[in-house]
């Protein structure tokens, strides 16, 4: 019989295999693109930060709630390796998050015009803008959430023959008394939502704004279909982006100032956050949308010979 935990723990394999899938085709296409074109472009390595982000913090999410379902949290000393997926969980969905950011902003500087002197020369350097601010974001990630490195649990001398035969008791990881922890996860989400949110959500809606005036004025032309389609991944896009900031704020904020929230809503929206980024990324790319209808396509086909060779073969075995 499956209980509460066992349940969480399948959904959360589900999720890993669909958001690992959905961020490896788009990471191996992209690869592909970017050792074919010989040249560094932009766009592709945006998106392969996104899907390898994606990929590790899917596969660090499951491995966290698989740690909790195998009651690592209930032992007396709280393994370093623990720490270390903490630490690969934080830095990629931040990586994950800035990424989402920048091709706001990479698409906004490219489709949209300037008047201001400034705006047009970020538009002509925008490449070498973003790949410099792709590298800082990496290294800033990284840096941010070391702190995570030294979590331990509050020593216990003391334990009563009660304590020692109850149930596995979740214990809660500290951090070093020389953090404070009031202001550094204050810090921490202002630098993992709030600043890549002001970067993406006017620049997004500053992109959707536009688009929507040129399907106006092209109402009876292809290019119209388009332009609503990229408005319709774009607001789609920053929806999740909102829901998932929205998300990791209140559970954070939470357990400051209050008891604390479950870490399954936790788990949960940022699992949602992969498999539905990587839908969204594909639908909005043209080369990731051609190789997946190509992929469908091979797929049809060899289904349709095994079907027909069957065919062929029954009919053989009847004459």
């Amino acid at each position: 019989m499956f209980g509460p935990a066992d349940v969480k723990l399948c959904g959360t394999a589900l999720l890993l295999v669909l958001g690992v899938l959905a961020n490896a085709f788009n990471l191996g296409v992209m690869l592909v693109q970017q050792w074919r074109s010989g040249g560094v472009k932009t766009l592709v390595v945006i998106i392969c930060f996104i899907s390898l982000g994606n990929v590790l913090l899917q596969i660090s999410t499951f491995i966290l709630v698989a740690s909790i379902w195998a009651g690592v949290l209930c032992g007396p000393v709280l393994p370093f390796l623990f720490c270390v997926v903490v630490v690969v969980w934080l830095s990629s969905s931040s990586v994950s998050f800035w990424s989402v950011a920048w091709l706001s902003v990479f698409y906004c500087v490219r489709v949209l015009s300037f008047s201001s002197a400034l705006f047009r020369a970020l538009k002509e350097n925008v490449s070498t803008v973003l790949n410099a601010a792709l590298c800082v974001t990496l290294l800033t990630s990284c840096l941010m959430f070391t702190p995570f490195f030294f979590l331990h649990f509050q020593s216990q001398t003391l334990f009563s023959n009660v304590t020692e035969k109850a149930a596995c008791v979740l214990r809660k990881p500290l951090f070093p008394a020389w953090v404070d922890v009031n202001i550094y996860v204050v810090v921490f989400l202002f630098y993992l939502t709030l600043m890549p949110l002001t970067v993406m959500l006017p620049t997004s809606l500053r992109l959707v704004v536009f688009l929507c005036r040129h399907t106006v004025q092209r109402s009876s032309s292809r290019s119209a279909e388009s332009y609503l389609l990229v408005c319709r991944l774009t607001v789609a896009l920053v929806w999740v982006y909102l829901a998932t900031l929205l998300t990791i704020s209140l559970f954070y904020l939470h357990a400051i100032f209050a008891s604390g929230l479950s870490a399954d809503m936790l788990f949960l929206g940022l699992s949602f956050y992969c498999v539905a980024s990587a839908i969204l990324l594909t639908c909005s790319n043209k080369n990731l949308r051609e190789k997946l209808r190509v992929l469908m396509c091979r797929r049809n086909n060899a289904d349709i010979l095994t079907e027909s060779a069957a065919d062929k073969s029954g009919g053989t075995a009847k004459v």
